[in-house]
């Protein structure tokens, strides 16, 4: 039988393992000549066409992480 220590270990490494994967599945946004946005045409190195763009970018992401949707 297992104590409670041993049942804490095993719930962190489960954690860890599911954090892992769910990282490894968002990856982080890439350049591709367009806002990520609005879509409107960007310099290949930005990803925002603009200051607006990237916090309401940033507010919709925010929102959807305390919903549980990220």
């Amino acid at each position: 039988m297992s104590d409670h220590a041993d049942q804490a270990e095993q719930n962190i490494e489960t954690f860890l393992h599911s954090a892992i994967a769910n990282a490894r599945r968002h990856s982080p946004l890439q350049s591709d000549g367009h806002c990520v946005f609005c879509d409107e045409a960007v310099a290949i190195n930005q990803l925002f066409c603009c200051r607006e763009c990237r916090d309401d970018y940033d507010k919709e992401q925010r929102a959807l992480r305390i919903a549980g949707g990220l």
